[in-house]
C-alpha cells in the first residue's frame, strides 16, 4: 500500500487513487431536497392591531427573516370584510377600509410559497370598531340631468364624510321626498306635477345615522304634459302569475314592457291590479311585482301610462290559489 511520502513518486499510484476517489464520489447518493430542507415559509410573527377607526383597521407584522425564501402573505378578515389580500413577502403592514362601525371582526394570515406550501395561520380576534359619532362634513353636490313632466333625474357628487357608507336624503320645498342607498349617486324623482317648480336640496346620513349639512337650494322645474302625445303605450304583453305554494295567497307577477310613441320604456309607468284593487306601481319595468290574492280565482291585470297620461288597455290573466 502506498504511503504518504510515496505518492510524489509513482505516477501509477497517483493513477489509482484518483481513479479511487472518482469511484467513491459516483457512489454517494445525491438526494432530491425534501419539503423540509426546501423550507416552507415562515409563520407571520407578532401579528397584531396596530389602529383602528370607525371604518378602518390596520394590522402589522414583524419582517420576514432573512434567507426565508420567496413567498407572498395571505390576509383575510372575516364578516363582511371583503376577498382575501394578496401581499408581497417584504410588506409588514395593511389597512382593511369600508368596515362597519360598532361591528366585531376577526383577521388572519398565513404565508404561501409558489410550490404550495404554507406557513401556520395566525389570527387576531374580536377587533370591535368604535361607533360613527362624526356627521359628514358637507353636503352632496346635485344636478338636475333630465327633466320630464312628471319625473326627474338626478345625480350628485358625495359628500365628504369619515366613512364611505353615506346614503342620500333628497327635499322637495322643505319635505323629505325620497331617500337612497349607500353608495348611489343617482336618483329618478316620480309622482312630480307638470308645470310645477320645486325647490330641492339633500344632505347625507352617514352609517352611524349622523346628518350632514343641506346642500344649497336648486329650483327643478316640470315640463308641461307634451300636447302631442294622445296615443297611449302598447299594452304589456305575456302577462303571467304564480303562487308560491306555501299556504299563503303571495303572488309574483311578470309581463313585457310596452312601448310609446314619445317616452322610452324607461318613463311608462305600469299599474299591477289584483281582483281590482291597485297592488303595486313599477317603472320601465316587467316586474317581478309581489302582491296578495284571495284563496280562489284571481284576476290581474296591468295598464300601462306614458308622460302624458295615456293609458293602455290592460292586460289581464288569472290565477288559482288553492
Amino acid at each position: 500500500m502506498f504511503t504518504v511520502e510515496e505518492l510524489p513518486k509513482s505516477n501509477t499510484a497517483k493513477r489509482l487513487i484518483s481513479l479511487f476517489v472518482v469511484h467513491c464520489a459516483a457512489m454517494i447518493p445525491v438526494l432530491a431536497p425534501t419539503s423540509a430542507s426546501a423550507g416552507r415559509p415562515p409563520t407571520p410573527a407578532h401579528f397584531r392591531v396596530t389602529a383602528t377607526t370607525a371604518y378602518t383597521v390596520t394590522l402589522a407584522w414583524d419582517p420576514a427573516p432573512p434567507h426565508s425564501g420567496d413567498f407572498n402573505y395571505y390576509l383575510w378578515g372575516a364578516y363582511n370584510v371583503g376577498p382575501t389580500v394578496i401581499l408581497p413577502r417584504t410588506a409588514t403592514s395593511y389597512t382593511f377600509t369600508a368596515l362597519f362601525p360598532g361591528n366585531t371582526y376577526t383577521f388572519g394570515m398565513y404565508a404561501r410559497n409558489a410550490a404550495g406550501q404554507t406557513s401556520s395561520q395566525v389570527t387576531v380576534n374580536g377587533i370591535r370598531l368604535p361607533s360613527d359619532t362624526s356627521p359628514p362634513t358637507t353636503a352632496p353636490v346635485v344636478h338636475i340631468d333630465e327633466v320630464g313632466s312628471n319625473y326627474a333625474k338626478l345625480s350628485w357628487t358625495p359628500a365628504q364624510d369619515d366613512g364611505p357608507h353615506l346614503s342620500t336624503q333628497i327635499y322637495l320645498n322643505g319635505a323629505f321626498y325620497y331617500g337612497v342607498g349607500r353608495g348611489i349617486t343617482t336618483a329618478t324623482l316620480r309622482f312630480l306635477q307638470p308645470s310645477t317648480t320645486y325647490n330641492l336640496t339633500a344632505r347625507a346620513v352617514d352609517f352611524g345615522n349622523n346628518v350632514g349639512p343641506f346642500s344649497d337650494p336648486i329650483s327643478l322645474a316640470t315640463l308641461p304634459p307634451n300636447p302631442n302625445d294622445h296615443t297611449p303605450p302598447t299594452t304589456p304583453a305575456w302577462v303571467s302569475a304564480y303562487s308560491f305554494g306555501d299556504g299563503s295567497t303571495e303572488m309574483e307577477i311578470r309581463w313585457a314592457q310596452s312601448t310609446d310613441d314619445f317616452d322610452a320604456q324607461a318613463n311608462i309607468r305600469y299599474d299591477v291590479y289584483v281582483n281590482g284593487s291597485l297592488e303595486d306601481i313599477r317603472f320601465g319595468s316587467g316586474g317581478p311585482a309581489i302582491a296578495y290574492g284571495e284563496f280562489g280565482n284571481n284576476t290581474i291585470e296591468v295598464i300601462a301610462t306614458d308622460t302624458a297620461g295615456n293609458a293602455s288597455p290592460p292586460a289581464t290573466t288569472t290565477l288559482f290559489i288553492p
